[in-house]
């Protein structure tokens, strides 16, 4: 069967080919299409087997990793750690990135992917999330590589037709993710917003413009997240939004010129530049505070206020899964979100005031309703404090340093 079968019948493209270094490269004179470019992925794929593809433009470099006909990783790009980061937040929201160590310190092409495997050997991660966050991973390095099929430049893969990466978790077929790939790179152009990457970060440009045009809660939910350090990729996990309704909410402001893109730099390599791990004891030093929330938003304003205030940060969004993590990280603080689905913040509350070991560690419940009937029901179940929605940064790392303060005396 022709696993091309549905695509663009292509031109031959204006290249020229050549071998070396155990390489086949073929050097573009121009720029391609995304039709030329998933004809030319899959030529290889299908004649080699195994092996990798490398793409580059001007300005970024991919790769693709194939065993036997079928896509295995991928990696590379602008983004490549801010994306590594944003997959465990995604699948290991527990797991902080500098606790995913290897033997080797050196940050090679496939070290995501064998981070994953050492994770699922450790039982950091499930096979089934790692095999989910590897299809995710590639789906993303494919939109961008079709996105910037103008500015491709170079072509090359392997002649030794070797997979560089063993073991492999899953064998993804390479027709259905560049199907897929195309689909959601054309609904993104649908939009206008082609030539926007989605590793752009939109930030408000006319804050009373914006306010007027939308209703108080959006308002304040877009100054708090809009602010030029997050790119739409990173707003729709943290949103709960597909990528597409972000951008269809996001481009009629653009288009008012209500708010506007940055580029955002790449996050650092899990190790320090020099090769070597990032020493850990000065971090584990610094105060812990939990916050416990079902809002994606609210966790992620915490973590970013806290963080910078000096203090290490960890998010619950399930309330089940809370007093089991208390238990475990016994914090120094923990803001408790008063409203949450199965558990309330008071049926929480009330729970860890019944751990000895949690007995004295100050409670600040987090509320929308700031009313009198609140506060003396959260003080009954052993509240410490009360704090009202939507969360301000300044007041937030206040409160913080003022109880762990008292609670150390």
């Amino acid at each position: 069967m022709d696993r091309s079968q549905g695509l663009q019948r292509v031109q031959p493209l204006n290249q020229t080919t050549s071998v070396m270094q155990g390489l086949t490269r073929t050097q573009l004179e121009v720029g391609v299409s995304p039709e030329e470019l998933i004809h030319q992925i899959q030529t290889i794929i299908q004649s080699q087997l195994n092996g990798r593809i490398y793409i580059r433009s001007a300005a970024e470099s991919w790769h693709l990793d194939f065993r036997v006909g079928r896509l295995v990783w991928a990696s590379g790009g602008s983004h490549r750690f801010r994306r590594w980061q944003r997959s465990l937040k995604r699948f290991c929201p527990d797991l902080s990135p500098t606790k995913v160590q290897l033997r080797e310190k050196v940050i090679f092409d496939h070290w995501e992917y064998l981070a994953l495997t050492v994770m699922i050997k450790r039982q950091q991660i499930n096979r089934e999330h790692a095999i989910e966050l590897a299809r995710i991973t590639m789906l993303e390095v494919l939109f961008d590589i079709l996105q910037n099929s103008p500015q491709i430049k170079e072509i090359s893969h392997t002649t030794d037709r070797q997979s560089l990466v063993e073991d492999p978790l899953a064998l993804f077929s390479h027709a259905e993710l560049l199907s897929e790939a195309k689909q959601k790179f054309a609904a993104w152009h649908a939009l206008g917003l082609g030539k926007v990457s989605p590793n752009l970060a939109p930030t408000i440009r006319d804050m009373e413009g914006l306010a007027s045009s939308t209703s108080p809660k959006t308002y304040r939910t877009l100054r708090s997240l809009l602010k030029g350090q997050l790119s739409f990729r990173d707003l729709s996990l943290i949103m709960s939004h597909d990528l597409l309704i972000l951008g269809r909410s996001i481009v009629s402001y653009l288009r008012r010129e209500l708010v506007s893109l940055k580029t955002l730099p790449d996050l650092e390599s899990p190790f320090a530049a020099s090769g070597k791990e990032v020493p850990a004891k000065t971090v584990e030093n610094l105060p812990l505070v939990f916050c416990i929330d079902d809002s994606p938003q609210i966790c992620y304003i915490m973590e970013e206020t806290l963080r910078a205030a000096g203090y290490r940060c960890q998010t619950i969004q399930d309330s089940i899964q809370a007093l089991p993590n208390l238990i475990r990280h016994k914090p120094d603080l923990i803001f408790l979100d008063l409203i949450m689905p199965v558990a309330n913040g008071y049926e929480i509350c009330s729970q860890i005031r019944r751990v000895a070991a949690l007995r004295k560690i100050p409670v600040i419940i987090l509320t929308g309703n700031d009313g009198v009937v609140d506060r003396v029901r959260a003080k009954a179940v052993g509240a410490t404090d009360f704090m009202s929605k939507p969360v301000d940064p300044e007041r937030v790392a206040q409160v913080v340093s003022r109880h762990i303060k008292a609670n150390a005396k």
